[in-house]
């Protein structure tokens, strides 16, 4: 086992970050323990404390591998979380001893068979992550199961307010001993936030929180630490709209389709409020190569403490933009029960949640499978006639990202250079298809239809249905003549 000078995480950190810039382009092999890529309070805290755990709990260096916690983001995005900022600060913890994910190549690393993967707080890596997924060694979090359990990866899950409650669990069962102070007031921390000072705990949360409490009787009150760290979390002040988003974001992927999902701290209303809202979304969209993104506002009233959500579901493309909320509104398993409410603006759909209980751990698995069902399912284009854009559905056709293996694979198509024009003309003009493309036609795609296609002089519904026509009326004469 190892010891650390002064039994403390802040050395610790100081020790591994070093060890890791040492021993990056060696031989050593390294063992991460990596957070999800919200990097939130909860997984935070859960990757730092469980990475000491395995430190003070494992042989390390040289015969055994480093220990490195990894915060699953760039480390310029770390000052937006304020309530990171703030618990950290307040346990003592230096930021420059914190590593972050722009700072080591994780995909190096496995590819020198030098990397082992802890993960808590998500138990499935993301698409970008996927060549990853033999590194994983265990995994600790408290979100639906999306992974089976390995005799070379086990899994431990349990619904519980916060992934911190499992990973105290874990230090109090195998080393009560490594639990100072200083440790104890980042997971109290978390696990008061999380389960708001309690009212929404599971007793395993509860019991944790007391077994806290009774070996550290100086541990600020609940209800103080708690309303200190709401409130840092819902300060939105001096943030931009990207900012806002970031803070508090994970993506989704399937296929050519990547759709962010950000926890917003603020009401709907106010969020929709945001100067030129679309046109930074759109800004957003083509910064982070997404095609969508679904914001969840939350707010939380003062009295009740009960949490009230809206959803905005922005995309540029109205197939993406409509499937997607669809997706939402059908879902059953959970119900979200989403009722429809005016959005200022065209490409921007606005939702009001009944459905408090339901989180951001719930969205995810809808719109997995949604862009799941995205890549597998019908062709796309068999969808466009339902929509009114009939013209920015045939530029859509015109540009797809790549050719289908076969005609059963599925037809799926990129939208930058749709924001890209979206950007340069600005979102807020809701002009003609005519005005959209500098004055002109829009161009129908190569071999549309039928030479003579009645799109190459702009497009109308009449000569399309007229066009139609003529042919049926050709397929039943031959049809008479055989």
């Amino acid at each position: 086992m190892n010891t650390v000078t002064g039994d403390r995480m802040d050395v610790f950190l100081l020790q591994s970050s070093s060890a890791l810039k040492t021993h990056l382009h060696g031989n050593q092999r390294i063992h991460v323990v990596l957070g999800s890529e919200s990097c939130d309070l909860d997984s935070v805290v859960s990757s730092l404390a469980m990475a000491y755990f395995l430190y003070r709990t494992s042989s390390g260096p040289p015969s055994g591998p480093i220990v490195v916690p990894v915060l699953n983001i760039p480390r310029s995005q770390l000052h937006l979380r304020f309530d990171v900022v703030l618990l950290l600060r307040e346990a003592g913890i230096a930021m420059e001893t914190l590593v972050f994910r722009d700072e080591v190549d994780l995909a190096r690393l496995h590819g020198d068979r030098r990397l082992a993967l802890t993960l808590v707080d998500h138990n499935m890596l993301s698409s970008s992550d996927s060549i990853l997924h033999r590194a994983v060694v265990e995994i600790l979090d408290h979100h639906q199961l999306e992974r089976t359990a390995s005799y070379s990866c086990p899994v431990t899950m349990e619904t519980v307010a916060s992934c911190a409650t499992l990973v105290t669990g874990r230090i109090l069962s195998r080393a009560p001993e490594i639990l100072d102070r200083q440790l104890a007031l980042l997971l109290y921390g978390v696990i008061v936030v999380d389960s708001v000072n309690l009212s929404k705990a599971t007793v395993k949360d509860s019991q944790t929180v007391r077994l806290l409490q009774t070996r550290f009787p100086d541990l600020p009150p609940g209800g103080a630490l708690h309303s200190a760290l709401k409130n840092a979390r819902f300060n939105t002040s001096g943030l931009s709209t990207e900012q806002i988003l970031l803070r508090d974001m994970e993506t989704v992927t399937g296929g050519d389709l990547r759709v962010a999902l950000s926890i917003v701290y603020m009401g709907l209303d106010s969020f929709l409020l945001q100067r030129k809202l679309q046109q930074q979304l759109c800004d957003f969209c083509c910064k982070y190569r997404l095609d969508a993104v679904v914001a969840m506002t939350t707010t939380i009233t003062d009295q009740s403490e009960e949490f009230i959500r809206q959803l905005a579901v922005y995309s540029a493309n109205p197939l993406y933009r409509q499937q997607i909320s669809h997706a939402l509104c059908s879902s059953q398993s959970p119900a979200l029960c989403l009722s429809p409410v005016s959005s200022p603006y065209k490409d921007i759909l606005a939702y009001q949640q009944d459905s408090v209980s339901t989180t951001r751990m719930h969205l995810l698995p809808i719109l997995k499978h949604f862009l799941t069902q995205m890549h597998c399912g019908p062709d796309i284009e068999d969808q466009r006639e339902e929509l009114d854009d009939q013209s920015m559905m045939m530029m859509m056709v015109s540009e797809p990202t790549a050719e289908p293996a076969d005609d059963h694979s599925p037809h799926l198509y990129s939208i930058s250079q749709y924001h890209r024009r979206r950007l340069q003309l600005g979102t807020e003009d809701y002009g003609s298809p005519e005005e959209d493309y500098g004055g002109r036609a829009m161009r129908p795609p190569p071999n549309s239809l039928v030479e003579g296609c009645p799109l190459e002089d702009g497009f109308s519904q009449e000569a399309l249905l007229e066009k139609f026509s003529c042919m049926r009326e050709r397929k039943d004469m031959e049809n008479t003549h055989i």
